[in-house]
């Protein structure tokens, strides 16, 4: 049995370590923030500290499982410790979880005396709260000469280069969102000094971080308070998914890309990020798991198809089958391969006929439309399956009663107001209340099925690369600048899956 002292040791460190690196971030200004912004990190600590609670309560150890590993491993016991004597330390870091959200809580309340409550915790914490910050810095080599006195700082410059690329039009908020994560942590890891202080030695430990960081290290509630490098020690000999080749590329490309605006400026002498090679991307169809047939017939039996108890209860058994944007999003995307955005922005002019057959006409004409690139600028046939579930109808009561888009009730979301924001967070709520949730399975999914379905009945690729709005590559594309619309509804009528689809509504005769 571990002693009182032997856990009050690994609370008190796990206490003291969080709060000296939030308050580390705090004096470089990570933590600076609006009156929006504070509210928002009060209420997370508030909630934080009730789950830590109802945890307790409930005997919940597990759900500090990730803590205590943390502990465990600190105090050299990796492997020294039976089952009992594990769920000691579990409910110990829960206890001492309690007091942390609340003394988070109250910093954001603008009291920094909190006085922990629980008797693991009884003790001088101090230096937590008043430890000053430390920066690591490294003398500039002879080639990476310091810079100008009036240089700016690395988040200054970080930061006006971010803004600077929204301005211009250069990169999409959701864009610019993830640059400012790579610039955080680049300086949570190096510092925050002129660029040209920094060395390539640095810029090969944050690609090395960012190879060792776990894929949920951003979103994970267990990695709440924890920074990057933090992290990336603790789950180091732990079996997780680790961030893809493709996301610390896009994170280095990031960095790269201010230290070249940096070079323009005469702010840095060389790209300390230049020339790293990743892994080699897989091809689209390789990162996302595809729906099955079987998985498709469990969800289109599912209630927002079978029939629901109402309209704010989909996901429960019932009478009513509403025909709006929840119901016909996945089907569309089954029968057609269109990017969710693609589908979310249609206007019912977009439904129309070209050369007597039904297509979605995907274009970025109308009001606040944004496509991927200019291949997915195309007609794509509307698949027999869809008309028959009466699609055509459902956009006809969209026009009739005045309404530009096929789908009205989506409204923007997220960093680039996009429509499909919302129904994304809604549909993956859905799955899991319905037992369908799969990590590597969602709505981006049936675009691969659709593509998969095509292959499989023989559809060449030149054809589905025009559907799917995808480049064709190689010889081929010089004779594949475009098809007859006929072929491209044999092509869409390829999507063949076996689906049990009769108990859905169809189209009146």
């Amino acid at each position: 049995m571990l002693s009182d002292a032997d856990l009050a040791r690994m609370v008190q460190d796990f206490y003291a370590t969080v709060l000296d690196r939030e308050n580390q971030l705090r004096l470089l200004g990570r933590l600076s923030t609006n009156e929006e912004g504070r509210q928002a990190r009060l209420r997370h600590w508030i909630d934080v500290a009730e789950d830590a609670r109802s945890d307790l309560a409930c005997s919940n150890f597990g759900s500090a499982d990730f803590t205590a590993a943390w502990a465990i491993k600190k105090s050299g016991l990796t492997g020294k410790l039976n089952d009992h004597e594990v769920r000691q330390v579990q409910q110990a870091m829960l206890r001492g979880g309690v007091d942390l959200a609340q003394a988070l809580k109250a910093r954001y309340e603008g009291d920094f005396s909190y006085t922990p409550t629980d008797q693991l915790l009884r003790m001088e914490l101090a230096r937590a709260i008043e430890a000053p910050v430390v920066i690591r810095t490294e003398p500039a080599t002879a080639e990476n000469r310091p810079a100008a006195v009036d240089a700016p700082l690395f988040t200054e410059a970080a930061e006006n280069f971010r803004k600077a690329q929204i301005r211009h039009g250069n990169w999409e908020l959701q864009t610019a969102a993830q640059a400012r994560k790579s610039y955080q942590l680049f300086a949570e890891m190096a510092g925050d000094r002129p660029l040209s202080e920094y060395v390539r030695d640095e810029a090969v430990r944050i690609k090395n971080l960012l190879r060792d960081l776990p894929a949920d290290y951003g979103k994970a509630a267990k990695y709440r308070g924890l920074v990057a490098t933090d992290i990336a020690t603790m789950t180091s000999d732990l079996q997780v998914a680790r961030l893809s080749p493709r996301t610390a590329q896009r994170h280095i490309n990031a960095l790269s890309t201010l230290w070249e605006s940096a070079i323009e400026a005469g702010h840095a002498q060389t790209n300390i990020f230049a020339g790293f090679k990743f892994a080699s991307a897989k091809r689209a169809h390789e990162q996302r798991a595809m729906w099955t047939e079987d998985q498709l017939n469990a969800l289109f039996s599912s209630p927002v198809w079978s029939g629901c108890k109402s309209e704010l209860r989909r996901s429960k058994p019932g009478a009513m089958v509403i025909r709006d944007e929840r119901y016909w999003l996945p089907l569309i995307a089954v029968f057609s391969g269109l990017r969710q955005e693609e589908i979310c922005q249609l206007t019912v002019n977009d439904v129309r006929t070209e050369q007597g057959i039904w297509v979605f006409d995907i274009n970025a004409t109308a009001g606040e439309k944004r496509l991927k690139n200019a291949n997915a600028v195309r007609l794509v046939p509307i698949h027999s399956q869809l008309i028959s579930l009466g699609l055509l109808e459902y956009v006809e009561e969209q026009r009739a009663a005045g309404e530009d888009r096929v789908f009205p009730r989506l409204q923007g979301g997220g960093a680039d107001s996009r429509l499909g924001h919302n129904f994304s967070k809604w549909f993956t709520r859905y799955r899991k209340d319905v037992k369908l949730y799969e990590a590597e399975l969602d709505f981006h999914s049936f675009r691969h099925s659709a593509t998969t379905f095509m292959q499989w009945s023989n559809v060449p690729e030149p054809v589905i690369d025009r559907l799917t709005g995808h480049a064709t590559h190689g010889e081929t594309a010089r004779y594949t600048k475009s098809f007859q619309i006929e072929q491209l509804q044999e092509g869409i009528e390829g999507i063949r899956p076996k689906l049990t689809l009769e108990g859905l509504p169809r189209s009146q005769p």
